[in-house]
């Protein structure tokens, strides 16, 4: 195993909207991994169209800074109705066919919401037998797109989504079963409205491990607010406990960068990147790349 971690950014909260531009600043904030979305130059996550000469240019940007984009985000709404899910399957498979431009191989998943807000937004129904039959059969039918062009499909447990707990997520992974789809450990997102509170942490930490740790392909470095309900902020300005995160990250043989995730304003990129980088630089950590 490695002895360092790389740290990364997540594209769409970098102000910066060229490739070129995008990566050097990335670079500039000691970025060495991005999880990369294309609604940061296309305006959308997954294009209605995209030519693979744009791809190959974003790869190329990137390995100029010296930036490896680790994820590419693939996210729809899996429990929309059935016609806008046919457009998002077809384009779902145009972004799949470039990742290779981009020097990646894995894709992320959202499970969905029922909520008209958005598929990141809360609704009661998310919880329910339904939701979590049809986000297994949609990722089923992922599956032959990612044996296309050789990918892994990653997943989180989202509190807001279909697969909202650890245990749902363990059991979502059991149905799939695919070696194709993986996990994202985002410590944040395991805390449902009311759980969200320091003596928590720890334990429901070591839970989403011990379900799911042999899984884990990506880590996601986010933080959410002491709370009723799920309030998200930067890492290291709430109450995930990233001592004890890395500790069981270390035990799983997790070999993958620390994305991260959940910074609203510009400013707080270069205090996040310096907070993790001590935390990781503390002795018996990681270490960074």
């Amino acid at each position: 195993m490695r002895e360092g971690m790389a740290l990364g950014l997540y594209s769409p909260e970098i102000p910066e909207r060229e490739p070129d531009r995008l990566f050097a600043r990335a670079a500039g904030l000691g970025a060495t991994a991005m999880q990369f979305s294309f609604a940061s130059t296309h305006g959308q996550e997954l294009p209605p169209a995209l030519p693979r000469e744009q791809a190959e240019e974003i790869g190329r940007q990137a390995r100029a800074a010296g930036v490896a984009i680790e994820a590419v985000n693939g996210t729809f709404n899996m429990l929309e109705g059935a016609e806008r899910l046919e457009e998002d399957l077809r384009r779902f498979r145009g972004v799949a066919s470039v990742l290779d431009a981009l020097g990646c191989r894995c894709m992320t998943l959202c499970t969905g919401s029922y909520s008209p807000a958005g598929m990141w937004v809360y609704h009661p129904d998310n919880g329910g037998e339904e939701a979590f039959l049809r986000a297994v059969a949609v990722t089923k039918r992922l599956l032959p797109i990612a044996e296309d062009f050789d990918l892994r499909l990653l997943v989180e447990t989202e509190a807001s989504n279909a697969i909202c707990t650890p245990e749902r997520t363990r059991r979502y992974l059991d149905a799939v079963a695919s070696p194709r789809l993986g996990v994202i450990m985002d410590c944040a997102n395991l805390f449902p409205a009311g759980t969200a509170q320091r003596r928590n942490v720890r334990p429901t930490i070591e839970r989403a491990f011990r379900l799911l740790g042999g899984d884990v392909v990506l880590a996601h470095g986010k933080d959410v607010l002491e709370a009723e309900k799920p309030a998200f902020t930067a890492p290291g300005l709430g109450i995930v406990d990233y001592p004890f995160f890395f500790q069981q990250l270390r035990a799983v043989g997790y070999r993958g960068s620390l994305i991260l995730h959940g910074i609203k304003q510009a400013e707080q990129l270069e205090p996040s990147m310096r907070r993790m980088r001590a935390l990781l630089e503390q002795p018996g950590r990681f270490g960074v790349l």
